[in-house]
C-alpha cells in the first residue's frame, strides 16, 4: 500500500459519531517503508480539521444522501406533490450501499436517510464543507478529491480479517470479552503487516483493543492507503455522476499486500 510519488504521505483516519468524545481520530504517515499510525487524538471539529491539512482523510460516515430522497424532500419542502412511485428502497439507499451489498461481504450499510447514522452525516457534511472552503471550492464526496468515506467493517470483512457471521467487534457488546479478544486479534494481524506495512506507535494498538472507535480510525486510515494504491473499489462510470453526490465507500479489493 506504498502511495504513488504525487499521492499524499499522510492520511488521517476518522471514525465519526455525533460527539467528539466518541469519535476515533488517528493519523497515519508514510515513512521509512511503513505507515506508521499515531493517535489518538481528540475528536472535536478543530482537531480533524487542523491535521486534515495536507492529508488524505477517510472518514466513517456517509457524506451524502440518496438522490431520490433529496429530490423527494425538496419537492415536498417547496410544497410540491411527492413524487409519484418512487421506490422506498431508492428513498432509502444510495448507489455506493446498493454496490456494496452486491459485494457479497456480509454487511449491509446503514440507511442514511432512514436510520441513525443521519445524526452523524450531519456532521460529515459540515466537516466536509468546511474542508472544500479551505480548497476554495465544494468537494466531491467519492475520494477525488481526498475525502474518502469508508465503512470498516467491509474492509475487514474484505481483508478476510472478519468472519461473515457471528464475528462481533463492537456495538453493545463492545466490553464483553469475546470482543475485546476480537479487537486485539484485528490489531496484531493489522501490526504484524496482514494488509500492507503498518507500525502502531507506542500505546495505540492497546486504546484500539479498548475503544471499536480507535479501531474503526486506524482501519479508517488504512483503506485511504489502499485507495492511494489503487487497491479499492472505485465509482463505475455509470454511477460516476451519483457517486459524486451521494458519496461513494471505498472497499478494498484483491488479496491483502501481506501475509499472516
Amino acid at each position: 500500500m506504498a502511495p504513488g510519488t504525487s499521492a499524499p504521505r499522510r492520511v488521517l483516519g476518522v471514525d465519526l459519531a455525533t460527539e467528539p468524545a466518541r469519535t476515533g481520530l488517528v493519523e497515519a504517515t508514510w515513512r521509512d517503508g511503513a505507515w506508521r499510525v499515531a493517535g489518538p487524538y481528540p475528536g472535536d471539529d478543530a482537531t480533524i480539521l487542523e491535521r486534515a491539512a495536507g492529508s488524505a482523510v477517510g472518514l466513517d460516515a456517509p457524506l451524502g444522501w440518496p438522490d431520490a430522497f433529496v429530490e423527494a424532500v425538496d419537492a415536498h419542502h417547496a410544497r410540491r406533490p411527492w413524487p409519484e412511485g418512487v421506490d422506498a428502497v431508492d428513498l432509502r439507499y444510495r448507489a455506493t450501499d446498493r454496490f456494496v451489498v452486491d459485494l457479497d461481504l456480509g454487511v449491509r450499510p446503514l440507511s442514511v436517510s432512514s436510520d441513525l447514522i443521519g445524526a452523524v452525516a450531519w456532521r460529515a457534511a459540515g466537516l466536509v464543507a468546511s474542508l472544500g472552503r479551505v480548497a476554495g471550492r465544494p468537494l466531491a464526496r467519492d475520494g477525488s478529491d481526498g475525502v474518502y468515506e469508508v465503512y470498516p467493517a467491509a474492509a475487514l470483512r474484505a481483508w478476510g480479517l472478519l468472519a461473515r457471521r457471528g464475528e462481533r467487534y463492537k456495538g453493545r457488546r463492545v466490553a464483553e470479552p469475546g470482543a475485546r479478544a476480537l479487537r486485539r486479534r484485528i490489531v496484531t494481524d493489522l501490526a504484524a503487516g496482514v494488509v500492507g506495512p503498518v507500525a502502531l506507535a507506542e500505546g495505540l494498538d492497546g486504546a484500539a483493543v479498548d475503544s471499536d472507535h480507535v479501531l474503526d480510525a486506524i482501519v479508517a486510515a488504512l483503506v485511504v492507503t489502499a485507495a492511494l494504491a489503487g487497491a479499492t473499489y472505485p465509482p463505475p462510470a455509470a454511477l460516476a455522476a451519483r457517486a459524486a453526490r451521494e458519496g461513494w465507500i471505498h472497499v478494498p479489493r484483491g488479496a491483502p499486500t501481506g501475509g499472516r
